[in-house]
């Protein structure tokens, strides 16, 4: 069996690489597992010099749960390098099996120290709030894997790309209609206050999950509330998401062949 050094090693060549690895046995690694190699994944971007911007949450809907006998969603780490600009191009050639994710962005406005907090004590620290992809792009083959394997993947953390922000409003931004576009075509839409794993809900989970997990949150990091729309196979061209009365676009560039 792989050691967790081997597995690290692994993933990580795999990001570098743009090259999918063949899926660990499905109880290769558990929850615990999962999240120490997802820590020290991180710590080791952290030392090469990436600067930690955030916080993804996964798995917020029962059925992704159920999948994995869990009680409550998971999380991923995000780094600086891993953001885009708004409307600039994305190589496709630079990931591996991108999925395209409708979210909902927080903007921390003060550091939470380790401590319990109300709802409402984590809402007041939220400053601002933002339509936003995230870009989940699995590193395991054929985006298969166990929990574990899962979470040592930094839960298919690929690319994120925030739009214009706002100031948060807890009772104004509960209902947040959504819609998305490809190239003018509608892909989905909606609008927040609908879901079962509403965003505010989702962000206060991983408030109190991350400072249980001896996580710190500082002022100014993104969390990513969860997937507003299915996750959607990326095509090429320009996809274009409305909400919080602004548009946030992002293009996807197609592979190129030298001649």
């Amino acid at each position: 069996m792989s050691t967790p050094d081997d597995v690290l090693g692994q993933l990580r060549q795999a990001r570098l690489s743009a090259h999918a690895i063949a899926p660990l046995a499905p109880q290769a690694l558990d929850r615990q597992q999962g999240y120490a190699l997802l820590r020290q994944a991180l710590e080791r971007r952290v030392a090469a010099g990436e600067k930690p911007s955030g916080w993804k949450v996964a798995f917020a809907g029962r059925a992704a749960q159920a999948r994995f006998a869990l009680d409550e969603p998971v999380y991923g780490g995000l780094t600086e390098a891993m953001q885009v600009e708004p409307g600039s191009a994305v190589p496709l050639a630079r990931l591996i099996q991108p999925k395209l994710e409708v979210e909902l962005a927080f903007v921390f406005g003060h550091a939470l120290a380790p401590g319990d907090y109300r709802d409402q004590d984590i809402l007041t620290a939220i400053a601002e709030v933002a339509p936003a992809f995230e870009i989940a792009d699995c590193r395991w083959q054929g985006w298969r894997f166990g929990l574990g394997a899962f979470l040592a993947d930094n839960a298919a953390a690929g690319l994120y790309c925030v739009g214009p922000r706002s100031p948060f409003e807890p009772q104004q931004h509960a209902c947040v209609p959504y819609r998305l576009e490809h190239e003018g075509v509608h892909l989905g839409s909606g609008d927040t206050q609908a879901r079962e794993d509403n965003p505010l809900f989702n962000l206060c989970w991983l408030v109190r999950r991350l400072l249980a997990d001896g996580h710190r949150i500082e002022a100014g990091q993104v969390v990513l509330s969860g997937a507003l729309l299915a996750p959607i196979d990326i095509q090429p061209g320009t996809y274009r998401l409305q909400m919080l009365g602004t548009e946030l676009a992002l293009i996807f560039q197609a592979d190129t062949v030298p001649v």
